[in-house]
Parts: C-alpha cells; structure tokens; sequence
C-alpha cells in the first residue's frame, strides 16, 4: 500500500505522518501547499504517478473568521479540493478518508448531533467544509469505477495539538502573561485530541481493525462535552499540575455577546459518537487526552 497524506504540515497532517512512521512500513507520500489540491489535473496527475491506495486529506482553510471575508478561498480549500481528491480517489480505486466539522449544524440544539441530524452551517467556514463533504459522498456515489474503494468523511471539534494553532496553544500563551481571563461559555462543544484523531484516520485508510468501516460521514471527538470556559478551566489545571508556570489566577465566564467574532459560532455543536462506539473505537476522555498533551509539552521546556 502507498498512503498519501495531504497537508501534511498542518498540525493533524504532522500527527498523522508521525504516526504512520512508526506503525507502517509501506509508503508514504507526505504533500502540502506545493501541491494545490484546488487544481483539479494537478491532483489526478499526482494520482496516475503515484497510485495511492489511500489519501488521508488533513488539508483546510480554518481561519473561521477569515473566510466570512474571502469564501471563494475557503471553497476552494475545503470545497473543491475534496471534490478533487474524491473523483481522483475514484479513478484510482482508493480510500479516502478526509476531515470535516461540527460547524456544519446550525449549533442551536440541546441534544449531541448524529450523523443523520439535519445540516445548516452557521458561517462561511462551515459552509465551505459542507461543499466538500456533499462533493465527496457524490463523487464516489455516482461512480461506476470505484470498485472496493471506500469514503470516510469524520465529523470532529475543538482540535488541539503540536504544530498548529489550537485553542489550548491560546491559552497557554495567555496563562503565562495575562493574571486574570474572560473566556465564552455558552459555546459548548467535544475538545479532541490531535493524535487521537490521527489514530483513528489510519484506522479508517485500511490498517488495523477498523479497515472494515463501510462508507459515510462518522463522528469522532474525545468523550465528553464542555464550553470554552470549563476547557479553559482545565487547561489551566492541567498546566498547574505539570509544574507549569502560570500567572493566571482567574478565568472567568462571559458570553458570546461580550465577545462578537465577525463568523457566528454554534452554541451547542456537541457530535454524537455512538455509531463510532458501535465498531469498536471508544473515544477517551477528553481532559485525559488534555493532561497527556500539557504533560508532552511541559517536558520539552
């Protein structure tokens, strides 16, 4: 097997090609922006060359607010080059497993979305990360050629992790420096930890025990649900506790309208992950995946 990992610079493409060094000895072929997936002959002559049995796509334009300003970009990112990949993947009878998110519900819930609940982006971000959700299950649905190939779509939130900006990287910038924070908390939400989510995307690309999964949009989050205060709250926990120096002796709760973004957010965007569950993959706790990574970063200081 080859297995291309695309945007693998990012801070998911990073986990996910560490990970696979370690547990596969096949080929990996590891791309970013040299490689406009945006391009449509771009990306299937990189398929004809190489031919992957498996693209994992890490690749997104996250800057949320930033696309209420440009979604032509964002599209282009998260809606066409999925399409791409999608139809390449097609042609070249592989896997693809690729990233979506919880900002594609309307977030206006009290109950944890399943992968069948009724979709309706708030924003521009989750507009453009539906297109491309909507262009892969179409491109392989339509497909006569896609023989025993297979489409992962996992829906996931609140990311956190090495290389990359994260909500949990915030923070610890700001709890070194600042004695006292204001923090939203009527935004409530699944934090997931970076590798864990690599973890379960190699799965899905055809090693290990979840090769099985069939086709389809899942959701993958670490257990458990909280606002952005109650994980700011944590993170400052867990940074005390790994002997970090922390200046903040304060976070405090304000709402959403304390802090008007130019994107709205979702105030409840909490994913269902019982389907998951049922195959096998228990996701851990998300303040133990928290502790793991405050623990792996305190010991390089």
């Amino acid at each position: 097997m080859t297995i291309w990992v695309v945007g693998a610079n990012g801070m998911l493409g990073k986990a996910v090609v560490a990970r696979l060094h370690g547990v596969y000895s096949g080929a990996v072929l590891a791309t970013d922006r040299e490689l406009d997936i945006g391009d449509e002959p771009t990306v299937f002559e990189f398929v004809e060359r190489n031919r992957p049995t498996a693209i994992l796509n890490c690749a997104a334009y996250t800057a949320v607010d930033a696309a209420e300003t440009d979604e032509a970009t964002a599209t282009r990112v998260n809606g066409v080059g999925p399409r791409n990949l999608a139809r390449a993947a097609v042609f070249a009878q592989a896997h693809l497993v690729h990233v979506s998110t919880d900002y594609v519900f309307p977030g206006d819930g009290t109950v944890p979305y399943v992968e069948t609940d009724p979709i309706g982006p708030r924003n521009a971000y989750g507009r453009s990360k539906l297109a491309g959700d909507l262009a892969i299950a179409e491109a392989f649905e339509r497909s006569q050629e896609r023989g025993s190939s297979r489409w992962i779509v996992f829906r996931t939130s609140w990311l956190f992790g090495d290389g990359g900006s994260s909500f949990v990287e915030t923070m610890w910038r700001l709890m070194g420096d600042k004695p006292e924070l204001k923090v939203v908390s009527d935004q409530v939400g699944r934090p997931t930890y970076v590798e864990d989510l690599a973890a379960i995307m190699i799965l899905a690309s055809g090693i290990g025990p979840v090769a099985a999964l069939p086709s389809g949009v899942w959701h993958f989050a670490n257990a458990g649900q909280t606002s952005w205060h109650g994980f700011a709250t944590a993170i400052r926990e867990s940074m005390l506790r790994a002997g970090v120096a922390v200046r903040t002796e304060r976070v405090l709760p304000v709402s959403s309208e304390e802090f008007p973004r130019p994107a709205p957010r979702p105030h409840y965007s909490v994913l269902d992950t019982k389907k998951l569950e049922s195959w096998g993959v228990q996701p851990r706790p998300w303040r133990e995946a928290l502790d793991e990574y405050i623990d792996t970063r305190a010991r390089r200081l």
